[in-house]
């Protein structure tokens, strides 16, 4: 069967985080609606589920949720959430007054908003590959092959364009072996409660990163094991704080992406190495004083649990049935040491590696700025060769080019915006195969 006797979406979205979130609003806001369907090999909604740590804050203002960027007049704003909600929740929120919701709240947010898309998410969905296919009307489309992870069915859903967010991918520095007693700090929640469910239990956990990660998942330890060690081991001399001053945060307005991909690369790097904390490792301010007053505590009651271990670097992690080994580089010294503890946690970030393996099918046709970046336009598509007619559109992977608010919550809903505005052109007129 040809795809021109099947069902031909306007767009196929691979993953339904925040990011694809925001572009089914956007969909259903926009002037001419399109058929979308959004595939996950998640069974449901999930953000950042093993970090959901109660009394844990956003970094950002609740203003920048999924739309009041980019329509504060939305059903779809966080305030509105609040209004739909039991027991005056906007109410005491307002007198909270803060801009500041836990994470736990906001991602109640956005499960509230996905519920809304039910219809358009197919869950439990592992895409396998993309191929380009030919249309019967003589364009190009994409056929993108799936398998339904509790079935194990595997069927083909054609496109006109394609849109990939599927969030970072979790590093895991070299010669690192992750188990039961080694894991990225994106597991914490789910591992805590598996294999360290005593409380009062005297675990002695090794935390590695700096960051703001890294510090939830201190004020975690702390909270919930009044009895644990905790070791954290940092590259630098300390944790630094988030640079949300009002200028800088100026790179986060609308206007910026547009400037800042006018730039050459060299420039745009130069950007990026400058003011990286204000995406990138810092740690919000007001939670720099609490981890610091936990370390002084413990050295007042002379209890000597906390460990903070300076510009030191994992070179490797290996684990046996009752204990996880760690060794450091001393980049101070150039010696190495061993920390001996219950668990790992790697609050080592995330990364969004290309070229992305599900598009190996259509490589040939896309283009690559760098062996390690694809060309991506100021709309967010892919670069592709002449006459290549699909646009595969990319959330998270153009920081490079697009700025800071790439792999951040504030701009979503522009961009959203901006890629569904770019479809809509696209299929005012149709590109024709070669």
């Amino acid at each position: 069967m040809l795809p021109s006797e099947l069902e031909i979406r306007d767009l196929v979205g691979i993953g339904f985080g925040p990011s694809n979130l925001a572009v089914a609003i956007a969909l259903e806001e926009s002037d001419a609606p399109l058929d979308a369907v959004f595939l996950d090999r998640k069974p449901g909604f999930a953000w950042h589920s093993g970090l959901m740590f109660p009394g844990a804050e956003m970094q950002v203002s609740f203003t920048k949720d999924l739309i009041t960027m980019r329509n504060p007049r939305s059903r779809y704003t966080f305030l509105n959430y609040l209004a739909q909600q039991s027991g005056d929740r906007l109410g005491k929120f307002i007198n909270l007054r803060t801009f500041y919701p836990t994470r736990v709240e906001f991602n109640d947010y956005y499960a509230w908003a996905a519920a809304q898309f039910e219809d358009q998410v197919r869950w439990n969905t592992e895409v396998l590959t993309v191929n380009a296919v030919p249309g019967g009307d003589g364009t190009e489309l994409l056929e993108v092959v799936s398998r339904d992870q509790v079935t194990g069915e595997t069927f083909s859903t054609f496109t006109r364009n394609l849109l990939i967010a599927p969030g970072g991918t979790p590093h895991v520095p070299a010669g690192t072996e992750l188990g039961e007693r080694v894991f990225h700090a994106s597991e914490t929640r789910e591992r805590l409660a598996r294999s360290f469910d005593d409380h009062t239990a005297p675990y002695h956990f090794n935390i590695v990163g700096s960051g703001q990660t890294s510090a939830d998942v201190f004020m975690h330890l702390r909270r919930s094991y009044p009895n644990t060690r905790i070791t954290t081991n940092i590259r630098g001399f300390a944790m630094r704080p988030e640079d949300d001053t009002h200028f800088v945060n100026e790179l986060f307005l609308p206007a910026f992406t547009d400037w800042f991909h006018g730039q050459d690369a060299k420039f745009r790097q130069k950007i990026i190495d400058d003011y990286g904390l204000a995406a990138h490792t810092g740690v919000s301010y007001d939670l720099i004083p609490q981890i610091y007053r936990e370390y002084y505590e413990d050295q007042v009651a002379g209890s000597r649990v906390l460990a903070l271990h300076r510009f030191t670097e994992l070179v490797g992690v290996r684990a046996d049935a009752d204990r996880a080994t760690a060794t450091y580089a001393h980049l101070d010294s150039g010696q190495t040491s061993l920390v001996e503890s219950d668990a790992v946690i790697l609050a080592t970030g995330y990364r969004y590696p290309m070229p992305i393996p599900a598009l190996s099918g259509i490589g040939d046709n896309l283009c690559m700025e760098t062996p390690q970046r694809y060309a991506i336009r100021r709309d967010y598509s892919v670069e592709s060769v002449e006459g290549f007619g699909p646009k595969v559109f990319l959330q998270g992977f153009a920081e490079a080019t697009h700025g800071f608010s790439e792999v951040l919550l504030s701009l979503m809903p522009v961009r959203a915006a901006e890629i569904v505005r770019s479809i809509t052109e696209t299929d005012s007129e149709p590109v024709k195969t070669r």
